[in-house]
């Protein structure tokens, strides 16, 4: 229940919001990272070990383009470290499902969507 809890938060939190400073991430590029977590995190409840780990491969990349987006921003050390740490736990992801231990996947999961929503709690516009 707590899971689901985090991931309708997590959906709320990046629906209501969008970067507005120029490049790719913007609010349809975070529309994009939301649908691609939820179809991990499903997957990871399915233990279906192939689309987790490609999507958990597509979300190390897109948080990549987030860590280089506040980079570029500037006076956003909280987006970086957030967005490296949103990295960690997509690759923890990968390295659980590969180990077929989906329970740390799960965990890993909710912790990147608590990770997401700090962020976008910080860094939301209004």
């Amino acid at each position: 229940m707590k899971k689901k809890l985090a991931h309708l938060a997590l959906a709320a939190v990046l629906a209501g919001s969008a970067f507005t400073a120029s490049g790719a991430v913007d609010e349809d590029f975070m529309r994009n990272v939301e649908d691609t977590f939820k179809s991990a995190d499903s997957a990871i409840g399915l233990k279906d070990a192939k689309t987790a780990t490609a999507d958990a491969r597509e979300l190390e990349k897109m948080f990549k383009e987030v860590v280089d987006h506040y980079v570029k921003k500037g006076d956003a050390e909280e987006g970086v470290k957030l967005s490296e740490k949103s990295i960690a736990l997509s690759t923890k992801i990968v390295t659980t499902v590969a180990a077929n231990d989906f329970d740390s996947a799960a965990a890993a999961s909710a912790e990147l969507g608590r990770a997401c929503k700090t962020c976008h709690n910080v860094y939301k516009q209004d």
